[in-house]
């Protein structure tokens, strides 16, 4: 890690450390390895924060966005299944499955909320980017238990599965965005990042990249941080080659203070995904 910060035209870690959120929490414990008695201090009025929110139900709000980015939340300042608000916030995603999946086996997780749509297009956070709800749920809430250590249970192997059957030989499915959610819970989870269509998946990343190091499918830019985040799980050499080919595309979207993305909606999460995947290939 250290050399590829040296690399970089700005030292990311002053903007790091003016992050007093989830994502600063991780970032300078995960990848700076800073952690001061402070920061478990912020921790704490952060977790507070966070499960004073909850419903009953151990939903936030009856909406899978906000849950699903709570217990994101959760994850990154290191709480885990012992803590009693993630039980509850991961049953609520369990209660939202349904046993049908477009004539696949598997599972899709989807609230039926008329508000989900607008909502999740309406914020730019976390790991996967908005495009279909059922995909977005989905591919999410997969992630979800696979980071609380929940991969294995049936229903999450059953999407997996599903995702396998549906993605063939690599096929880009429904579109850039969509597909680059399924693409990312693929290359993640331990049932399918070893298989023929995950290889295939990134063969067809391969031709996609053009010189300047961004995807492009069908005249539609792929998300260029998500995908070098994704890439950055896979130890394939062709993932670590496009890795490569797009770290002069990193340095050049570099801003002044450290940090990546122009709005301040999205620059803690462009900047996570950046340097988690830093970390993630050193």
């Amino acid at each position: 890690m250290t050399e590829l910060l040296n690399k970089l035209k700005v030292d990311p870690v002053t903007y790091v450390e003016s992050l007093n959120s989830p994502i600063g929490v991780y970032l300078k414990e995960k990848v700076f390895q800073k952690i001061a008695g402070s920061e478990d201090c912020l921790k704490k009025e952060l977790y507070e924060k966070t499960v004073s929110l909850q419903s009953a139900d151990g939903s936030w709000n009856q909406l899978f966005v906000q849950t699903a980015n709570s217990l994101w939340d959760l994850s990154l300042m290191g709480y885990d299944l012992k803590d009693p608000h993630v039980k509850k916030g991961l049953d609520w995603l369990l209660s939202i499955q349904k046993y049908d999946y477009g004539g696949l086996s598997g599972w899709i997780f989807h609230s039926n909320n008329r508000k989900e749509s607008r909502t999740m297009r309406s914020t730019f956070y976390g790991e996967f980017v908005p495009g279909c709800t059922g995909f977005y749920e989905t591919t999410y809430a997969t992630h979800l238990f696979l980071a609380f250590g929940l991969g294995d249970i049936k229903p999450i192997k059953k999407t997996v599965k599903s995702y396998l059957q549906l993605w063939g030989d690599g096929n880009w499915v429904c579109g850039a965005l969509c597909g680059s959610n399924v693409f990312r819970i693929l290359v993640e989870h331990p049932l399918s990042r070893d298989t023929p269509q995950v290889e295939n998946g990134i063969k067809f990343l391969t031709l996609q990249q053009t010189k300047n190091g961004s995807w492009v499918f069908h005249n539609q830019t792929l998300p260029f941080y998500h995908i070098f985040h994704a890439l950055s799980r896979s130890k394939h050499t062709m993932a670590r080659q496009q890795i490569k080919n797009a770290f002069p595309k990193i340095l050049r979207y570099q801003n002044k203070d450290g940090s990546w993305g122009k709005s301040a909606q999205k620059k803690e999460t462009l900047t996570f995904l950046t340097l988690d995947a830093l970390k993630n290939i050193s």
